[in-house]
């Protein structure tokens, strides 16, 4: 999954953009104990959590955990911008059948 997140904390610098990755969903995973496969749907607590696991990497002061950023960011912004999800991830292959 690769969604482009947009995240003001409001702090004066403007928003950043992020894209999810592998890393990211993974750790999701593990945390939440939830799957992308499970179909609950995406809500802004599991944005919160791509968008820290993100900004974590390259800024390690963070709080250690996404709750504490956000209880510290209480009034932070974070939307998807964009979604660059391969729908088609494998291109239809002849086999010896066809």
């Amino acid at each position: 999954m690769k969604i482009k997140l947009s995240i003001d904390t409001l702090d004066g610098k403007g928003p950043q953009i992020v894209t999810t990755n592998l890393l990211t969903i993974a750790e999701w995973e593990r945390t939440e104990r939830r799957k992308i496969s499970d179909g609950q749907g995406i809500g802004i607590s599991d944005m919160a959590c791509w968008a820290h696991t993100l900004l974590k990497l390259s800024n390690p002061s963070l709080p250690a955990t996404w709750r504490e950023w956000v209880t510290q960011n209480p009034d932070m912004e974070i939307e998807v911008v964009g979604d660059d999800t391969d729908l088609n991830p494998t291109d239809a292959a002849p086999t010896a059948a066809s």
